[in-house]
């Protein structure tokens, strides 16, 4: 990757004289360093897991606004250390309330906004604009300008520059002052991407603020409740408007494994007797195995029958065209190691009868690790022919997801994801009934 270099120093400018300063910035005798003709980027940044451990003495700072693996480490420990249940999220509220109750209030260096990843800024994107609310409620607006020009190796090309903005203050400034200066600054014939970087269920009216324009939404619905995630994704593919999802995109690996074990033509009888579905998720939010259950609906043309739940598994019932019930189950397991995003798929189980011989019968199993695969095969699988294979469960971080979509350009929401979330919704409204 190609680290990013800062032209000057972030320069404090009083908001009004920000859209003058950007006009001036790339006027020069260099014609082709005018900046970069792409996107727009804005980042919802709060970082609150970041601030609280830095308030708390617990990691130095500058804030960044990137997960590390110093704050994965540390927040973990915490989790432990406050014997908090195992199954919590690092990105937890009950998390940030424990380390608000302890925290010093240091002062620390806040660098949101003036410090992203190199694979966002390789893509060369025109603008850059963070939103980075802070916990202090009396907090005014201050607003940073610079610009940002990616190193080349080859000397044959002209690095293509572009400049950033940080809005910073408390939630509710940014909310009557900071969504002004935004819509100042749009650049109306580029398209414009919002990532929220934070929980779905902070700041909604500045975030429904955004959903009003025609802007290209990057969501994770891992972190919010499963019912304003879901209300989200629904409410964008009825408006036509483009969203993507981090924890829709976790599941890629999922969805090809199981896609790769049904590409052989002597494999694909088995699709059409498949009987029961088992999904392991890491204890917490149920959409990532929603989403699974509902993309494997969508694509074997199943019709949604009903839903129940007994004690901690959901259980969901689709039927094929032909009357044929097939039964599928959420199953969410503690695990002795808390989470970075809640309710990661670990484990799928998909059994086949097509025969009353077991024999003749298909298990497969896919597990993030053979421990997970082990574990599936309890109940009689062996009997049956099995099919196994690890899924890879590489963590990368958001900012390297969220380059992958930029640099996709997909100006609309996936229509795998978007039948995948209707039939998400449909289950979700009858599981709350």
């Amino acid at each position: 990757m190609k680290p990013q270099l800062t032209l000057q120093t972030p320069l404090e400018l009083p908001p009004q004289e920000i859209s003058n300063y950007l006009n001036q910035l790339w006027i020069s005798e260099d014609e082709d360093n005018s900046g970069a003709n792409t996107f727009t980027l804005m980042v919802w940044q709060p970082a609150w897991l970041e601030q609280c451990l830095v308030q708390s003495g617990l990691i130095n700072g500058p804030i960044t606004g990137t997960l590390s693996p110093e704050i994965i480490k540390v927040a973990k420990k915490v989790i432990v250390d406050k014997r908090l249940p195992h199954t919590t999220s690092i990105k937890s509220e009950e998390l940030l309330t424990s380390l608000k109750d302890n925290s010093l209030n240091n002062d620390y260096e806040d660098l949101r906004g003036q410090f992203f990843e190199s694979s966002i800024s390789t893509l060369n994107p025109r603008r850059l604009i963070t939103l980075a609310p802070t916990f202090n409620k009396e907090s005014e607006i201050k607003t940073f300008v610079s610009a940002y020009c990616p190193l080349s190796d080859n000397a044959i090309n002209q690095p293509i520059c572009g400049d950033l903005v940080v809005i910073r203050g408390d939630s509710n400034s940014i909310k009557k002052k900071g969504l002004k200066i935004i819509d100042e600054l749009s650049i109306k014939e580029l398209p414009t991407w919002l990532w929220w970087n934070g929980s779905l269920d902070e700041s909604p009216e500045i975030f429904n603020y955004f959903t009003d324009y025609g802007i290209r939404l990057i969501v994770d619905t891992a972190n919010g409740s499963p019912n304003r995630c879901l209300k989200i994704l629904d409410q964008s593919i009825r408006s036509n408007k483009a969203i993507n999802d981090l924890n829709w995109l976790r599941l890629k690996s999922w969805r090809e494994s199981l896609a790769m074990i049904f590409d052989p033509p002597s494999r694909r009888p088995i699709l059409d007797h498949i009987s029961d579905i088992d999904i392991d998720i890491a204890e917490g939010n149920l959409l990532q195995a929603l989403f699974l259950i509902s993309w494997i609906s969508d694509k074997l043309e199943w019709v949604f029958s009903k839903i129940d739940k007994h004690g901690g598994l959901i259980k969901i019932e689709f039927k094929r065209d032909n009357g044929e019930k097939i039964s599928t189950c959420i199953n969410p397991l503690p695990l002795g190691n808390p989470s970075i995003h809640s309710g990661q798929v670990i484990g799928l189980r998909l059994i086949s009868k097509i025969s009353e011989v077991q024999k003749n019968n298909t298990c497969v199993i896919l597990g993030c690790e053979s421990v997970e695969c082990m574990r599936l095969e309890a109940g009689g699988m062996a009997d049956m022919q099995l099919i196994e294979q690890v899924v890879p469960n590489d963590f990368s971080s958001s900012e390297f997801d969220v380059s992958k979509l930029l640099g996709s350009s997909r100006g609309n929401t996936s229509p795998l994801f978007e039948n995948a979330i209707k039939v998400a919704v449909q289950i979700f409204n009858s599981l709350c009934k």
